[in-house]
């Protein structure tokens, strides 16, 4: 069983039984490390989106090398974190995603999840990479994208879906038809105005915005989980319960990684310190987590 302890509290997790267990009155008056990692694999993406944080596009970027990925997991793993989620761009366009699931499913002790528009992955590559990952996250950006979650459904792995709310956001009826289509657990982000999307903060959530997530969690919190960034729980609190808020991630929660081998707080920052080796990311980390 990995323990980590952090100014929250003493977080415990073991992954072959999937127990889970959390103690806040164990603390520690800063964090030491992160619990988890989010990888970006590749800058490439099948869609251009305006909102998108990374400027992710068809036209691609960098991509890691699989044999320096496989090194940077194995590191991680040592490093003693509770699990890695890729990501990019889109995960399911870079070629070695099944490699490097595996690898790190069956070489390391961390769990292993994947971040994905849906879009790009096919039935075959889902089943590749199905072995050897516990969850997969869908992030639904309208209707239309909605259907790809079938690929996903049923199985063995947990499947998710991520919300964006900005400005004028319908997200009742995205909640309502992933409902129906197996989804029980959602995350809401509320749209920040960086990377491609820096043009667009005009888009930021307003208070009818807020208003109208509240209802919807009002309204379905029995049937399903609902998580929201630190910002959105801010902006509901008081208004409902039955939502789990996860702190914003510039408290030391996990760590981002990018496609070109730069450590930030969170994929949303943009504050970066760059590599020159796996083992300068613990000191990387160290100097970019805020002190309390």
């Amino acid at each position: 069983m990995r323990r980590i302890l952090t100014p929250e509290g003493l977080f415990l997790y073991d992954r072959s039984t999937g127990l889970c267990l959390f103690t806040p009155d164990v603390r520690s008056k800063s964090w030491v490390k992160p619990l988890y990692a989010q990888v970006a694999l590749t800058e490439r993406c099948n869609l251009s989106c305006w909102f998108c944080y990374s400027n992710s596009s068809p036209g691609g970027g960098s991509e890691w090398d699989p044999r320096e990925l496989k090194e940077l997991i194995d590191f991680l793993d040592s490093w003693g974190l509770f699990g890695v989620s890729f990501g990019g761009g889109e995960p399911f366009l870079y070629p070695h995603l099944a490699e490097v699931a595996k690898h790190a499913w069956k070489r390391t002790g961390l769990d292993v999840t994947v971040t994905t528009n849906g879009l790009a992955a096919s039935e075959a590559k889902i089943a590749e990479v199905e072995p050897f990952v516990s969850e997969v996250r869908v992030s639904v950006r309208s209707a239309d994208s909605l259907g790809c979650l079938e690929k996903f459904v049923g199985r063995r792995f947990d499947v998710g879906v991520n919300l964006l709310l900005f400005r004028g956001a319908r997200l009742k009826r995205l909640v309502e038809r992933a409902l129906k289509l197996g989804v029980k657990d959602f995350l809401i982000n509320s749209f920040i105005a960086v990377g491609r999307g820096k043009t667009y903060a005009r888009m930021e959530p307003r208070e009818a915005d807020f208003a109208e997530l509240a209802e919807i969690i009002l309204r379905h919190s029995r049937e399903a989980t609902f998580k929201v960034s630190g910002r959105v729980a801010e902006a509901l609190r008081g208004r409902v319960e039955g939502f789990t808020p996860f702190e914003g991630e510039a408290r030391g929660r996990i760590i981002a990684i990018t496609a070109d081998g730069k450590v930030k707080l969170s994929s949303l920052s943009e504050e970066a310190v760059s590599l020159n080796a796996f083992e300068e990311i613990p000191r990387a980390y160290r100097a970019l987590v805020p002190r309390f």
